[in-house]
C-alpha cells in the first residue's frame, strides 16, 4: 500500500507544472541524503501547520535525516531560532517553513549573517496562512471576510527583510535536492499559491486511494 501510494503522489507531482509545496517539502529531505561527514547528522528543521504535515504525507525515505520540529506559544512561533541552534551543533541543517512563520520570528535573523554555520531557510511564501484553506471555515464565510480572518495575507517582501538583516537570498522558480543543500547561511523562497496547493492536495489524495484501493 506504501508502495502504491509512494507512485500514485510521484505520478501527480511530475504531471503538474510549476514548484509544488509537496516538491519543496520533497527536495528539502533528500537534499540531505548522503552528506557524509564526521559531525552530527544532517537536520530538518520542520515548521507546524503544512510544512511539517507535507513532509509526512509526502516526505520519501531518508536515512540518515534528522527532522525535527517543536510547537511554540502560537504553534508556529520559534522555528528559526530552534533551526539556527541546531545548525550550530555543526549539523547541516534545513529549516522547512511558511511566510507567516518566518514573520513570527523573524527577529531571529539578527546578526545571523555572522554565525558560522550551514543553514538553508527554505521559504515557502503563499501570502498567508496556507493550512486554513483546508479547514471548514473556508467554506463557510465569503472570500474577504476568510482572508481578513484566517488567510491573513500580509504582503511582505520576505526577502528584502532577509537581506536587511545581511542575510544571502534565492527567488527560486523550481527546486532540486542540489540547490537546497546547505552551504553557508542562506534564505530561499518559493512563491506558491494558496488555492491552487488545496486543489493539488485534493488530487493527490484521490489519486492515493485509487492507488491502494486497486
Amino acid at each position: 500500500a506504501d508502495a502504491a501510494a509512494a507512485a500514485a503522489i510521484t505520478a501527480v507531482l511530475a504531471d503538474t507544472k510549476g514548484v509544488t509545496e509537496p516538491d519543496v517539502a520533497r527536495a528539502a529531505l533528500a537534499s540531505l541524503v548522503g552528506l557524509n561527514q564526521l559531525g552530527p547528522s544532517p537536520a530538518l528543521v520542520v515548521s507546524s501547520s503544512m510544512p511539517v504535515r507535507d513532509v509526512e504525507w509526502y516526505g520519501q525515505p531518508a536515512p540518515g535525516v534528522r527532522v525535527i520540529a517543536n510547537r511554540g506559544a502560537n504553534g508556529i512561533d520559534g522555528v528559526i531560532a530552534t533551526a539556527i541552534g541546531v545548525a550550530l551543533t555543526g549539523a547541516p541543517t534545513i529549516c522547512l517553513i511558511g511566510d507567516v512563520a518566518f514573520l513570527h520570528d523573524a527577529t531571529s535573523l539578527t546578526a545571523l549573517a555572522q554565525r558560522r554555520c550551514d543553514l538553508t531557510i527554505m521559504l515557502v511564501d503563499n501570502d498567508g496562512g496556507g493550512i486554513f484553506s483546508f479547514l471548514p471555515q473556508r467554506s463557510l464565510l465569503d472570500a474577504a471576510r476568510f482572508e481578513q480572518l484566517f488567510g491573513t495575507p500580509h504582503g511582505t517582501d520576505l526577502l528584502a527583510l532577509a537581506r536587511a538583516h545581511g542575510l544571502d537570498t534565492v527567488n527560486l522558480e523550481s527546486v532540486n535536492p542540489n540547490v537546497l543543500t546547505p552551504h553557508g547561511v542562506r534564505v530561499l523562497r518559493v512563491a506558491t499559491e494558496r488555492a491552487a496547493n488545496t486543489d493539488l492536495h485534493a488530487q493527490i489524495n484521490a489519486a492515493v486511494i485509487n492507488a491502494v484501493s486497486e
